[in-house]
């Protein structure tokens, strides 16, 4: 049985003699407590407790200090001792004595780390070689004491440890490495950074991983091949930022699954404009952090070092909280940072006279900011989320972070991520070409080829084929630009250089170690001129600039129907992350309703249930079948999980490389329960096979149930009277099937756009029109609970860059989301006219509709034919 490894643990300190001696001992024990009745529990990778989860707080005992054994019973000392403290090369120490069961008992403990912040990539390192790159931003303070560098990991059990090494680097500097082995358990190791690595600012973390497997030397088996992160546990030991000022907020920590909490304190239920500022404030603090990952929620402040706390209003709204007498007299637009109180993170203050000094407050928060830092630093920092590109560059990957090396493994694996602009438009119009400069040695088999794939799509191949080998300075490599999509594009470069020594597979000869491919970081990739406009719908352009909501004209709307506590902590999440796309604060104006009659762009975030059928259907999807699906999951709401907000983290859960916040809270108990049937039915209902309960009525909601619930409206729509709103719905839906018949401009949505039952989120944007002002995204769960929940795990990194199409689910219990492309797409202009962007819009056009393309075509030869036929009449002699 594995137990919890927070260091590796010296071997050479146990005589063979204790530990052959161990072995009846422990064996004698364990029938002693099966003898005895002590009930079994389950074994979890940590070493007790419930099976899979992980259950060590981030703070505390490492090893718990063990009692003395009893003289008589010497055998059963404890089986390990304190482990050793690392070096910076990340080998233990030398034991104090050479008999490790005499030596003292040593309490170790887990110290606090500033955590990694969540990226694209992950917390995985696959494959035989790979690299994780995080930027890492400190205070002055922080940078000056002494600190060290945490990783904790778990590993597949075919890694081979004699092969395999993780090391650890800081700002270009290698910390410390050690051995790959945690197949069964998670383990910690920690590297001492040495004084003057790291600087105030950003700094690089980088991890590598060198890994070869143990018994399968082919191409398929290098898949197998992954160490993974545990985000919860991994980071730079250092003390908290007790110099955290309003220029250093990008130091702000993450909490255990990468994301930065912000937690807006409330002392009553706020008003909608109140609400309003709020969510423009947090925007400004998710901008300013430069974390791609929001956390939010209403209530009471955030206690730990993670994250920070937001007050927001006016100098009436905020007096009498915790701390605000420290402000003086406000007498204008304020911004402060108040600094930790006990257990209680940092509050910051955005307040004023009235709420137009609120709102310049804001805009201050979102102006300040430091990106200083170390030259790796800096340079990652805006890398981290993709390379920007506009069209038209030439770009060396080693601007990319990419540097030349050699490889002898059998599948090399280079990526890079660019971000195009969120109004490109992806179409066979153009190629952008990859231009690799390199190697290969002699003696690779016939197989052996180079592959590029962009967004998990195969874009090109090229074999190599020379059997003495070849070194290339410009092998040319055309990738269509149909392949790549607004924001974040991944491209891989994979080199599979299998040879005939493979299937003898002998790892430990000279020959394993021969370089087989040379990689240079000179090769450059062209990007050519791009087509401008957004494709609607297409929600890509929502993840990748929030486009519908940046785009000139009236104020765009946040529409909350009802705007209870977890409805408002998914849409200031959902705010948060589109304002991170957007590069700056998005002016939100909330209301209670998405209809009216000016025009503008709409995001609406709500349960199912408070949704109006017809904005339903404008997006394409059919209120029944909604209705249908999730008519179980609506009539509950789930409890907190275990681990609450901060998500879950078991092996299982680890092995499979799922997000933290990408899982539903556990429980589920009834908001309402159905009346007692009459006394008629009552004997058919006692028929009924092993029913679970007796019906009884609904209990009230308290606070234990529902958490501090805000009122089910702030706009009376829970005062409508049921009869009524059936009524309402039932006109609404006659109202919509009319407009359907009579200008056929809302298609069928059933057909159009069928639901994913296992979805626990759907968003969706309508078809628009030609106008961006017009559009509407909808985002939808079965209920509030499960709309933060699943909207939390919507804003990772990961999941985020996923989203496509016209509409797309999520399961947010694993993070698989399913997209659904338009049938047809309408190209909105989003500049001013050229005539350069109206040709390659208008060649991106006809390749998206290849029916005109072949229709204009044949036009065009039968004009020419009958024009040839007109000349050629008039020419020559007739023969008489």
């Amino acid at each position: 049985m594995s137990a919890m490894a927070v260091r590796p643990l010296p071997r050479a300190g146990l005589r063979p003699a204790r530990r052959a001696a161990r072995v009846p001992a422990l064996a004698v024990a364990l029938v002693c407590a099966l003898m005895g009745g002590v009930p079994a529990h389950a074994q979890s990778f940590l070493g007790t407790g419930p099976a899979e989860r992980l259950t060590v707080p981030p703070t505390g005992d490492a090893l718990r200090k063990q009692s003395p054994a009893p003289a008589q019973a010497p055998a059963r000392a404890p089986t390990s001792s304190a482990p050793p403290t690392p070096t910076a090369q990340g080998r233990p120490s030398a034991p104090d004595s050479a008999d490790g069961g005499r030596r003292p008992q040593i309490q170790a403990t887990i110290a606090p780390a500033r955590r990694l912040p969540a990226g694209t990539r992950g917390f995985r390192l696959s494959g035989e070689e790979d690299v994780l790159q995080y930027p890492v931003y400190l205070t002055e303070g922080q940078a000056r004491g002494a600190a060290r560098l945490r990783v904790s990991y778990l590993s597949a059990i075919s890694v081979a440890p004699e092969g395999s090494e993780l090391t650890g680097l800081v700002n270009g500097t290698k910390v410390g490495w050690t051995r790959i082995q945690a197949p069964g358990a998670v383990k910690v190791v920690e590297f001492a950074i040495p004084d003057g690595v790291l600087k105030a600012g950003y700094n690089a973390v980088t991890l590598t991983a060198s890994q070869r497997h143990r018994v399968d030397c082919g191409i398929e088996a290098t898949y197998e091949l992954w160490t993974q992160i545990d985000p919860s546990r991994s980071g730079l030991v250092i003390a908290p930022a007790a110099d955290l000022d309003l220029k250093s907020l990008a130091a702000l920590e993450p909490d255990e699954s990468g994301a930065l909490p912000m937690g807006v304190l409330l002392n009553e239920k706020p008003t909608l404009p109140r609400l309003e500022r709020m969510i423009g404030a947090v925007q400004a603090l998710a901008v300013v952090s430069r974390l791609a990952r929001p956390a939010v929620s209403f209530g009471p402040p955030l206690a730990g070092r993670s994250g920070a706390n937001l007050l927001v209003g006016t100098a009436a709204e905020i007096r009498g909280t915790d701390g605000v007498e420290d402000l003086g007299p406000i007498t204008g637009p304020r911004l402060a940072l108040l600094p930790p109180r006990g257990n209680r993170a940092p509050t910051l203050v955005v307040t004023g006279l009235g709420p137009d000094d609120v709102r310049a407050a804001t805009a201050q928060l979102a102006a300040a900011g430091d990106a200083g830092g170390s030259g790796p630093g800096t340079a990652l920092a805006p890398l981290i989320r993709g390379y920007e590109v506009q069209g038209g560059e030439r770009l060396e990957l080693q601007r990319l972070g990419v540097t030349s090396r050699e490889f002898n493994g059998r599948l090399l694996r280079t990526r890079i991520e660019l971000r195009f602009p969120p109004d490109f438009v992806p179409a066979d119009y153009g190629k952008a070409m990859l231009h690799l400069a390199g190697g290969y040695a002699a003696g690779l088999d016939s197989s052996a080829q180079i592959v590029v794939d962009i967004n998990g799509r195969n874009a090109a191949s090229v074999p190599l084929p020379y059997a003495r080998g070849e070194v290339f300075d410009d092998q040319a490599i055309p990738l269509p630009l149909s392949l790549w999509r607004p924001g974040l594009n991944s491209v891989e470069i994979s080199a599979q250089l299998p040879n005939a020594a493979d299937k003898v597979c002998d790892t430990l000869s000279p020959a394993a170690r021969q370089p087989r491919f040379l990689f240079l970081d000179r090769t450059r990739l062209e990007i050519p001129s791009l087509a401008r406009a957004v494709r609607s719908p297409d929600l890509a352009a929502v993840k990748a600039g929030a486009v519908p909501f940046t785009a000139p004209g009236p104020r765009p709307r946040l529409v909350l129907p009802v705007a209870d506590r977890e409805t408002a902590d998914a849409a200031a999440t959902l705010a948060a992350r589109l304002a991170i796309a957007a590069k700056r604060v998005i002016d939100f104006e909330l209301v209670p309703d998405a209809g009216g009659t000016e025009s503008s762009a709409k995001l609406v975030v709500a349960p199912a249930r408070a949704l109006n059928p017809v904005t339903i259907q404008e997006v394409g999807l059919d209120p029944e079948e909604i209705r249908r699906i999730w008519g179980g999951r609506a009539e509950t709401v789930a409890t907190p999980g275990q681990f609450g907000p901060e998500g879950v983290l078991t092996l299982d859960r680890l092995r499979r490389n799922l997000p933290m916040r990408c899982a539903l809270p556990p429980a589920a108990v009834p908001v309402s329960v159905a009346a007692a049937p009459p006394a008629a039915s009552a004997p058919a209902a006692a028929a009924s096979p092993a029913p679970r309960s007796a019906p009884r009525p609904a209990a009230p909601e308290t606070d234990e149930e529902l958490v501090a619930r805000w009122d089910q409206t702030m706009s009376g729509a829970a005062f409508v009277p049921s009869v009524l709103r059936e009524g309402w719905t039932r006109l609404a839906n006659g109202a919509l099937r009319l407009r359907s018949g009579v200008t056929g401009l809302i298609a069928a949505p059933a057909a159009d756009v069928p639901v994913n039952p296992r979805a626990s989120l759907i968003i969706a944007e309508d078809s628009g029109g030609t106008r961006l002002g017009e559009t509407t995204v909808l985002v939808t769960a079965p209920n509030p609970s499960m709309l933060k929940a699943s909207v939390s795990c919507l804003v990772d990194p990961v999941v985020w860059t996923r989203l496509v199409g016209r509409a797309a689910f999520l399961d947010a219990s694993d993070g698989t989301l399913t997209t659904v492309q338009p049938d047809r797409v309408a190209l909105i202009e989003t500049r001013s006219w050229s005539l350069a962007n109206f040709r390659l819009v208008s060649a991106a056009w006809l390749s998206l509709n290849p029916g005109y393309y072949v229709g204009m075509t044949l036009f065009m030869a039968l004009c020419l034919g009958l024009a040839t036929t007109g000349l050629v009449r008039q020419l020559g002699r007739r023969n008489s």
